[in-house]
């Protein structure tokens, strides 16, 4: 957020640097987009005010979405992501690199002026207020229902994404549309960023109207904050008319090194994230498993740092492979979840099974497993539905926040490969940069 932060009075100024980056981009839209967007040649502040430059705040804010979560092929030594910094925190990459700020994450020892950090922070909140810009803009012309809703889900994935991988202490500042004085915003707790969240997902809903995919969209992303509350019914009910086939992409793209998908750059380009296998003790069997789900190949090479045995995943194989940000594999697996945490074995394997059964997958057998097995089984499931997609470390937090779990139990824990030992911390920190907030405090929790 220290972009957002540095500019105080000059609405014109913060809606000219979202521009500069969608033009650089080249526009990267979603697959669900509703509106075709037109690169323009020249962008000035003063355009957006126009129904064509809402368009282009839109695709602004979805393509820092793709940064923020997938990270991109720009940048000094590539641009990190959610997705695999958080999986570092996580089980499902160990770090075969020589940067420190990635160390810090795999270790989970990581300084509140982590640079990667930093930087996913940041284009989170560009993706968000992005987003809000567009919305506000929007009232100017009459409003456009199905745009305001896609616009609305990002805010609250934005907000999702917050609560599941930072600690509590995040503040959301707002720029207003008219060009006012920034608008500082207060610290939220996870709850409440989670709570947040809900809110902007029931709007999201309700101004999709007949067009399913983008109901669809904010039903999932409700159903995921409400996983994060510890509401698992609701989570349920909220998706179950959510068809399996849905899929909603962060889109990427080949056309400029930012729209590259930073997943795979980073892996297979640069080798610094490899695929892990028992990570820390605790961690799943990601490469011993043979899963097509997560497929690997590898292990004969060194990793960047020329040290580690380099392993690496193939489930984004080239720089254009799409990553999806909600799916109806997904809204199963939240029913599934719901299944465990009533202790409902043969619901939980039935809706496993019928899933894995669509890829080839041989059933799984969970009679006479119940309790925190059952729950454990499910979520050995969801890892590997959901790997590298950002996914995995909420995940981790809610069986420690929600089902009461030793982070001992189910977090990597213990002697780290490289030296020293892994950090009993489990969140990313609210980064000192956002200390240009007054009402900055840190982490809450």
């Amino acid at each position: 957020m220290r972009t957002l932060l540095k500019i105080k009075n000059n609405y014109s100024r913060l809606i000219f640097n979202v521009v500069v980056l969608v033009v650089l981009t080249s526009l990267s839209i979603s697959c669900d987009s509703v509106v075709e967007v037109t690169d323009p040649d020249i962008v000035t502040p003063e355009s957006l005010n126009s129904e064509a430059g809402i368009q282009t705040l839109r695709a602004g804010s979805l393509g820092d979405l793709a940064v923020a979560m997938s990270g991109s092929a720009a940048g000094h030594g590539a641009t990190t992501g959610l997705i695999v910094m958080s999986g570092l925190m996580a089980d499902e990459y160990s770090y075969s690199g020589t940067f420190p700020t990635r160390r810090e994450a795999d270790t989970r020892n990581l300084q509140d002026i982590n640079g990667d950090i930093n930087t996913i922070y940041g284009n989170l909140h560009r993706s968000r207020t992005g987003a809000e810009t567009t919305i506000d803009l929007l009232a100017n012309f009459g409003g456009n229902p199905e745009v305001e809703s896609e616009m609305q889900s990002i805010v609250g994935y934005a907000y999702v994404m917050f609560a599941e991988t930072f600690c509590g202490g995040v503040p959301f500042s707002k720029a207003p549309a008219d060009g006012g004085e920034l608008i500082y915003g207060e610290p939220l707790t996870t709850e409440q960023m989670f709570n947040a969240a809900v809110e902007w997902f029931d709007q999201a809903v309700t101004n999709a109207g007949s067009n399913d995919k983008l109901a669809n969209l904010g039903r999932l992303g409700k159903a995921r904050s409400l996983l994060g509350l510890g509401q698992i019914d609701a989570a349920a009910g909220e998706v179950a008319a959510v068809p399996s086939d849905f899929v909603y992409n962060i889109e990427q793209s080949d056309n400029s090194r930012r729209q590259e998908n930073g997943i795979y750059i980073m892996t297979t380009v640069r080798r610094q994230f490899s695929i892990a296998d028992g990570k820390g003790g605790n961690g799943l069997m990601y490469r011993s498993a043979m899963d097509p789900r997560t497929p690997w190949d590898g292990g004969t090479e060194f990793g960047q740092d020329d040290i580690t045995l380099y392993y690496n995943q193939l489930k984004f194989n080239s720089s254009s492979v799409p990553v999806a940000l909600a799916s109806g594999i997904e809204a199963r697996l939240i029913e599934a979840e719901a299944a465990a945490s009533a202790d409902d074995a043969q619901t939980v394997e039935n809706i496993h099974n019928e899933l894995r059964a669509a890829i080839g997958l041989s059933e799984l057998d969970l009679s006479g497993i119940s309790g925190e097995d059952l729950l454990l089984a499910h979520f050995s499931e969801r890892a590997f539905w959901l790997f590298s997609t950002g996914h995995r470390l909420g995940d981790l937090r809610r069986l420690v926040d929600v089902y009461d779990m030793m982070p001992s139990s189910v977090f990597p824990w213990g002697p780290y490969f490289k030296g020293g030992e892994y950090n009993p911390n489990l969140k990313f920190l609210v980064p000192q940069s956002e200390s240009n907030n007054p009402n900055y405090v840190g982490c809450l929790d």
